[in-house]
């Protein structure tokens, strides 16, 4: 291949990975950034990825926003206690996981909820 035709695709290449490189926040009117997840979802999304044991110890990346580790902290720390007379389950939106099970992870070891 001749020297100038392999520059050429060269250049070519080069300015479709600077394209690709783009973030794509410019896509948006105004150019700002997709909104975060609530707290809620990113919640979910820990919750769902704690139930894989393989992945637990990076699930903390699913969280985007320490406020939402404390949220979820203070949701699980309240205790459930079933109905004396009924025995009722406890309510469906306190999440399923332990206080012992977050306290082991890296990003529950020094977090300081206000």
């Amino acid at each position: 291949m001749a020297p100038s035709k392999l520059a050429a695709m060269l250049a070519i290449a080069f300015v479709i990975c600077a394209f690709a490189a783009v973030p794509t926040a410019t896509a948006y009117p105004g150019g700002a950034a997709e909104p975060p997840e609530s707290c809620q979802t990113q919640i979910n999304y820990f919750i769902n990825c704690l139930a894989r044991d393989e992945i637990r110890q990076q699930c903390c990346s699913v969280l985007g926003d320490r406020k939402c580790l404390c949220q979820l902290k203070r949701e699980v720390a309240v205790p459930c206690h079933p109905h004396r007379r009924h025995g009722s389950p406890c309510p469906k939106n306190k999440p399923p996981v332990k206080l012992s099970e977050l306290k082991s992870l890296p990003c529950f070891q020094d977090l300081k909820c206000y």
